[in-house]
């Protein structure tokens, strides 16, 4: 399937991907190309796989697998299914990085561009009254 423009999948537990994906299309628009798999409490690693096989068999190369959790579930079918297809991978979903994946979605393929989607993700990650305590502290 080279002929098709590259997907994002979320990958979560219990289904939060699809509020975050709700809160995108607030910035966005359309979201066409973002889907979601949650992982329900009563699924099995193997139950979950299928499921998320089933689905990445479909995407275009290059797609990327967003999962919630490094280590979890979530990251680790991503990472088996990487082994069988083509796909970028990346765990530590927030709303920073799916941002700037939605961003970049037609350059997925691009190394680098996945490494700033991850970047993205932690620049986002910030202790808010340090910040702000920096901040006023360098207007002095």
């Amino acid at each position: 399937m080279t002929n098709k423009k590259p997907e994002i999948l979320l990958l979560t537990h219990g289904g939060w991907g699809e509020k975050l994906i709700d809160s995108i299309k607030m910035i966005f628009g359309s979201t066409d190309r973002i889907t979601e798999i949650p992982l329900m409490a009563s699924e099995t690693f193997q139950e979950y796989y299928k499921k998320v096989r089933n689905k990445v068999s479909n995407l275009p190369e290059n797609s990327l697998l967003m999962a919630d959790l490094y280590g979890g579930t979530t990251s680790n079918v991503s990472a088996k299914l990487s082994q069988e297809f083509k796909i970028n991978v990346v765990s530590g979903l927030n709303a920073n990085m799916l941002l700037e994946a939605v961003a970049s979605i037609d350059n997925l393929g691009d190394r680098e561009v996945v490494e700033r989607i991850v970047a993205s993700g932690k620049h986002g990650c910030k202790n808010v009254l340090k910040e702000i305590q920096l901040s006023m502290n360098s207007e002095k």
